[in-house]
């Protein structure tokens, strides 16, 4: 009984260690997150919108972001309503 504890207090330090490791990997490309406040102005990205266009040409030449936008409401840390 008391080996058993101890494998499993060293698989437990093992796994921890491990988890510290990946966490680590995972951060290091982790952008910080911009802190929005009402009233804030941004632009709005284009990149992500679908379009219903079958020529390359004229997706090619629409902007990559759009106007002025006032944010009225900060729903969550990702997501705010403009």
């Amino acid at each position: 009984m008391k080996e058993i504890k101890e494998m499993h207090k060293e698989v437990k330090a093992a796994l921890k260690k491990l988890q510290e490791e990946i966490k680590k990997y995972t951060d290091r490309n982790r952008k910080k997150v911009i802190e929005y406040k009402v009233g804030d102005r941004v632009l709005l990205s284009m990149k992500d919108l679908v379009w219903q266009m079958r020529d390359k040409q004229i997706k090619k030449l629409t902007e990559k972001f759009v106007g002025l936008y006032n944010i009225k409401k900060i729903i969550s840390e990702n997501v705010v309503e403009l």
